[in-house]
Formats: C-alpha cells, structure tokens, sequence
C-alpha cells in the first residue's frame, strides 16, 4: 500500500490494483469458509486480541519493505523498527533481508538473508507474528508426497465429525 502512496496513486485505486493482482479463491467448506490465494503471501496471525480480521499480504516480484515507518507492510509492536527488514521475490523464489532487526522463522532467530519456505512462521519483533503461504510450493511439495501420506478427511461418527482417514475413532476416546 505505501508502495503505491508513494508513487502518488490514490490509495482507493491501490487497494483495487492489490485485489486484480492477488486473485483470491473463496470456498465454502460446511460450516467454514477458506480463502485460497495463488501467489505468495504472508498471513497475519494478530493484530492484536481487538483484531476480528483476516489479513492477506501478498508479495509481489521485486522488494516488500516491512517495518513501523514508510514501509510497504507495516508493522507494529515491541521491538519493531521503522525500516525492520525487507523480503524480495525473485521469480518464485523469497527470501527475508533482517536487516539486523530482530527477526525469526520457526521460533530461530535469523541474522542473515534466509530464503522462506512454504508454512514456516515468521516473528517480527517480540509480537508481529505471521505465516507464509507460497501456493506453488506446497502443491510441488504435495505431489511429491506417496499417496499413503496424503491426508484425506472421512466423516466418522454420527456426530458428523471428520477425521483423516487413516485414524481410527478410537484413538480420541
């Protein structure tokens, strides 16, 4: 968003720019909705315990700045700086810049440039925490999988609870 603000687009035009960009999958599931986007993108885990939203961030090729100043995602939070580091995807592949901030993927703190892979979590700071989604990955790392490992979900009971098909009922008694 800070991208197209400092470019002078109108922010209104920006965000509809960002939604053409990042098409965006709704699928009613039973009683759940889930959203499925088909670039790379990091998924918001809070913004607090006030926070009722969803929070999608996709990262476009090039540079995505992130931080609590003019930044293209910000953040907020003990420890986050203005400019706290920045992630670059270069034809698919993502890599973090910590830029000697405070930065973790799996809980490990990382103090040089760390290429991101499907599912891991980030930290920011003490607070900012999110996961990264990479679609073409987990489909590649999917069907690399035997199909003994494939989880499938079967409806088990009469209570209508679902479980992977390869467990039995009893096992959560």
């Amino acid at each position: 968003m800070e991208r197209m603000r400092r470019n002078n687009v109108d922010p209104a035009r920006q965000t509809h720019q960002v939604l053409e960009s990042t098409p965006l999958d709704l699928i009613e599931t039973g009683k759940s909705l889930k959203v499925q986007a088909e670039r790379p993108h990091l998924v918001s885990l809070g913004s607090g315990r006030l926070s009722t939203a969803i929070t999608l961030l996709p990262l476009p090729p090039g540079r995505t700045t992130l931080g609590c100043g003019v930044t293209d995602i910000h953040l907020q939070g003990p420890g986050i700086t203005p400019q706290h580091c920045y992630i670059e995807n270069q034809g698919g592949t993502i890599t973090l810049y910590p830029c000697g901030h405070q930065c973790s993927v799996d809980g490990l703190p990382i103090t040089n440039p760390y290429r991101l892979t499907q599912g891991c979590m980030l930290c920011f700071g003490q607070s900012a925490f999110f996961r990264f989604n990479h679609p073409e990955e987990a489909l590649r790392m999917k069907s690399m999988l035997p199909a003994s490992q494939v989880l499938t979900m079967t409806k088990t009971n009469t209570t209508g609870t679902y479980l992977p098909h390869n467990l039995k009922y009893t096992q959560y008694l």
